[in-house]
């Protein structure tokens, strides 16, 4: 289907017309009393217009709406404010943003909004709204709705794996609108010109809204390597069991998503195995991620380096003004010749009769060579320290820190936990690390908080037994 099969042609001419910035203020008042009221009353909506646009209302360019327009019903010089609000609505209907419909018990007037008038006014109003908005946790997200239908396997399993899915394809658009983003900040070094404007532009507007907003809880709080394993273990499940699937795809066909079980079969597993290649591909986006940033932060410290050592005495600025002559320097001599008199004065004294020294110019030497000997000894430690690393935290040595942490109990949460040393807490995060892999006694469910362990800080989690609930 075309664009302009669900939305009318002439939509977006009050949009481009002269008196553009007073629609576009009405829009948003019709936005705000469709937001408040359920049913909006014409003459209300009137009201409204007049209250919140009262000076603005003055300003209608009537000229330009006769010649735009081209009709009889342009409202003429002198009427007053609700005739000018009747002919906004009236140019709104006319245009198809809203629509009016008569009371089933009277001739009073309401106004609608067609479906796409409200995604329009959302998007609109979007562009002018200044509140940060919040970071959603779509990893964390996916992982607790695929987890959740998981361990239920009832009614709701696919609703469960179409929000995964929808959480995944919003979460590859906001990586890919934070690499474009960053790109643009570092784009934009090259307008400043004081490193005041470097860094008002680094923490008001990089740090607020991407850092802080984006960034860092990719980083932590909805880490993308904390759930990967986890996603990736349940999606790789239920395309292995049939059954998990036909259940899904009678589901969908109850729902009326799809005429036949195969084509929501087929469906089912096309949208598992995207968001397995999303999450197993989605190391190499946050690498790049990582660079765009490092690269930025780079060009910041350096450009505020340039600029704090940049000369900007009387002097320098002579310097840049000379500089920036470039082929003409001539001419500009000429005329500052003209505008001042420049001469030459000198004296003499003491120290004016003397031979200046020539300094004799550094030549560049033969290299030293360099002794392999050296090189074959670090190596051969460098191989020791990783053998000794691997030796002693080896898969024995955790699976023992994991049966002496658990001893008897079947359960055991990370409040409860208790952690004697360094190398206990590591042993600990190797221990959560392995979650998942094959031929382990045990499993790890994580939370969503951060706990305090014995003067470490550690994820909210506990192990549980296999076996166990």
């Amino acid at each position: 289907m075309k664009l302009f099969d669900i939305i009318p042609a002439s939509l977006f001419s009050i949009l481009v017309s002269k008196n553009k910035t007073l629609y576009v203020d009405a829009l948003f008042v019709i936005r705000r009393a469709f937001k408040q009221e359920m049913t909006i009353r014409k003459e209300d909506l009137v009201s409204m217009l007049i209250s919140s646009l009262d000076e603005a209302i003055l300003e209608l360019d009537l000229e330009a709406e006769q010649e735009e327009f081209q009709d009889d019903e342009t409202v003429k010089s002198g009427q007053s404010l609700s005739a000018i609000a009747h002919h906004l609505i009236r140019r709104l209907v006319e245009t198809r943003w809203i629509e009016v419909e008569y009371q089933m018990d009277s001739f009073e007037e309401n106004i609608t909004l067609p479906d796409y008038s409200v995604k329009l006014l959302n998007l609109l109003y979007s562009f002018t709204d200044e509140t940060v908005g919040e970071y959603n946790s779509y990893v964390y997200s996916t992982y607790s709705a695929l987890r959740t239908a998981d361990a239920e396997r009832d009614d709701f399993m696919y609703n469960a794996l179409v929000t995964a899915y929808e959480n995944t394809v919003k979460l590859v658009d906001e990586l890919k609108t934070l690499h474009n983003n960053i790109r643009r900040y570092h784009q934009s070094l090259n307008e400043y010109a004081t490193a005041n404007d470097i860094l008002k532009g680094h923490f008001d507007q990089y740090k607020e809204l991407i850092v802080d907003r984006i960034y860092h809880p990719l980083k932590t709080l909805d880490s993308v390597p904390r759930f990967k394993m986890p996603i990736l273990k349940i999606l790789s499940d239920w395309l292995a069991d049939l059954s998990v699937r036909q259940k899904m795809a009678f589901q969908a066909v109850q729902r009326g998503k799809y005429s036949t079980v195969d084509d929501a079969m087929e469906s089912l597993i096309i949208m598992m195995g995207e968001m397995s290649d999303i999450y197993e591909g989605i190391d190499g986006m946050l690498e790049e991620i990582d660079r765009k940033n490092t690269a930025y932060t780079r060009a910041s410290i350096e450009k505020m380096q340039y600029l704090l050592n940049t000369d900007r005495s009387i002097k320098g600025k002579l310097v840049d003004i000379l500089s920036s002559a470039g082929v003409q320097k001539d001419k500009l001599v000429d005329r500052m010749s003209e505008a001042i008199d420049i001469f030459r004065q000198g004296f003499v004294d003491e120290k004016s009769l003397f031979t200046k020294r020539s300094a004799n110019s550094r030549k560049e030497g033969t290299p030293m060579p360099l002794r392999e000997t050296a090189l074959g000894a670090g190596d051969k430690e460098l191989e020791t320290f990783v053998r000794k690393m691997g030796s002693l935290y080896n898969h024995q040595r955790v699976m023992a820190f994991v049966d002496k942490l658990m001893d008897s109990r079947n359960i055991i949460n990370s409040g409860d936990i208790r952690l004697d040393s360094d190398e206990d807490f590591i042993l600990l995060i190797l221990a959560a690390l392995k979650n998942g892999e094959r031929g382990l006694t045990y499993r790890v469910e994580f939370g969503s908080d951060l706990i305090d362990c014995c003067g470490y800080r550690i994820p909210e989690m506990r192990f549980i037994k296999k076996g166990n609930i």
